[in-house]
């Protein structure tokens, strides 16, 4: 079976093309809301800074002034100082208290927003790219593919260790020597013989085997022992790419919320 060249690369074009749309279209106006909601906060964070500087400000001020009496009336500007350290405190303390609930707030919003948008990303990403991926090793799955698919198979099969092997071999009793091999695609009468072969010299000649196939699995194989499994398909490796873009996308969004954060004064 020949490829497709023309097909193959019109998949990889429709990929990109779709990564570069979700990237314009969903993940650009979702950081860009972000940002404005986050330009919004800071907005609130400066006028209450404003407001305590203001605060201190007037503070300082009515103190000069009433400094300008200390002279004739040490009473008065005794009760005065009182007054203003007790009207100074109560409204830095006002102050302190609208910054530190505007502050956490503002991240309380951040932090659903960007998990809000890390779920949907991941799932509709997560979910081209399986189809994506199915479809293009579909029309790659050739006898080339075919063939190493069964080999690395039946590697993962001689890695079973000593133990592993007499277990697998105790559970045969209770199945009557059956064993089920399921494979992503139809094996031809060679590769059947071939399998067949080694399964006999690894677990026995007294071995039945049932070939079945299975479209779920992506250029892969499983083996089935009452309940016992060895497997191997590319399903594994698309996961780690979901699992390695969404850790990136987080680590994105963690690091661009942590450069736009508002500091206190």
């Amino acid at each position: 079976m020949s490829i497709d060249w023309f097909t193959f690369i019109a998949q990889i074009l429709n990929f990109l093309v779709l990564v570069w749309l979700l990237t314009h279209f969903l993940y650009k106006p979702i950081i860009n809301a972000m940002s404005e909601r986050e330009k919004q906060m800071a907005m609130e964070h400066e006028k209450t800074l404003t407001a305590q500087q203001q605060a201190e400000s007037e503070a300082e001020n009515y103190q000069l002034k009433t400094e300008e009496l200390a002279h004739a009336k040490d009473d008065l500007l005794a009760d005065a100082g009182k007054e203003i350290q007790h009207w100074k405190e109560e409204h830095l303390n006002q102050a302190r208290a609208e910054v530190d609930q505007a502050k956490t707030e503002w991240y309380r919003t951040l932090s659903r927003e960007r998990h809000s948008f890390i779920r949907e990303a991941r799932l509709l990403i997560s979910n081209h790219i399986q189809k994506m991926s199915r479809r293009i090793l579909t029309e790659l799955a050739n006898v080339d593919i075919q063939q190493q698919t069964i080999d690395i198979f039946l590697k993962e099969i001689e890695k079973i260790d000593t133990q592993q092997k007499q277990r697998i071999i105790s559970l045969l009793d209770s199945t009557k020597h059956r064993v089920l091999v399921e494979s992503a695609f139809a094996l031809g009468k060679t590769d059947l013989e071939k399998v067949r072969t080694f399964l006999h010299q690894f677990l026995g000649e007294e071995l039945a085997i049932e070939f079945r196939e299975k479209s779920e699995l992506i250029c892969g194989m499983e083996l089935h022992v009452a309940g016992y499994k060895v497997a191997w398909s590319i399903q594994e490796s698309l996961e780690e790419l979901e699992e390695e873009f969404v850790r990136s996308l987080n680590e994105e969004m963690t690091l661009e919320s942590e450069t736009d954060m508002p500091t206190t004064a």
